[in-house]
């Protein structure tokens, strides 16, 4: 019986790390953001992780590996192999990606009929729906403020897109530190830098309109687009 099997505790990060990548690329889908990469998925889970406590959430990790090519999850890594061979994503444009240390491989990632199915039975318990919306909302933010919603995205918004993500706040200032580690937080007491601008930006809407969580991320991402586009 499944219910007698001991769950260690290394087994059931997996299966969180798991969870969560499943519901970014669901999200990615969800908000239009048609191609995934394996540079910009890691780019966006540190995203997530910087703004997770905002809604609530406890981050993953704490920190990410440093690479010439942005932040790197291993934990990330090994779940795309075990969504893609589990038949829950699909992997177009697969070539492998050298790397000293992991095996690694590039590619652009979507979802299946079966990774929806799975979504959107995880999405079932109230943990699980709250991570959803976040990301979604996450995810909503970044695509309206690089994409027409007339029109395909082109070489020049995908390239924002990704400009956008190196000037999230939290991992400008990490890139600073030294180190092999990008930090995203020393202390659960301490709020992320992404976290401040999110909260000084909620004060400085909420003295005109009324706004949610959802509001306060596009104004974020928007603030984003305008530093990669000067940058």
């Amino acid at each position: 019986m499944l219910s007698d099997h001991k769950l260690l505790k290394r087994d059931y990060e997996r299966l969180q790390f798991l969870r969560w990548v499943l519901f970014l690329i669901t999200a990615c889908e969800a908000a239009g953001i048609k191609e995934l990469s394996r540079s910009r998925l890691h780019a966006l889970l540190f995203m997530s992780f910087a703004s997770a406590r905002y809604y609530g959430l406890k981050p993953l990790r704490q920190r990410a590996q440093r690479t010439p090519h942005g932040p790197y999850y291993r934990a990330a890594h090994l779940a795309l192999g075990h969504l893609a061979f589990s038949g829950l994503i699909e992997v177009a444009d697969f070539r492998a990606h050298p790397s000293p240390k992991d095996l690694q491989f590039e590619g652009n990632f979507r979802l299946t009929k079966s990774g929806l199915k799975l979504c959107q039975n995880l999405r079932q318990t109230k943990t699980g729906e709250l991570i959803y919306k976040f990301l979604l909302d996450m995810c909503l933010g970044t695509a309206r403020a690089v994409l027409d919603e007339s029109k395909e995205p082109n070489t020049k918004q995908t390239g924002t897109l990704d400009g956008m993500l190196a000037q999230d706040l939290t991992y400008v200032n990490a890139l600073k530190q030294p180190g092999n580690s990008l930090i995203i937080e020393e202390s659960p007491d301490e709020a992320t830098l992404t976290v401040q601008g999110l909260k000084s930006i909620q004060i400085l809407l909420s003295q005109k309109t009324f706004v949610n969580r959802k509001d306060v991320l596009s104004a974020y991402q928007a603030l984003l687009r305008n530093r990669a586009e000067v940058a």
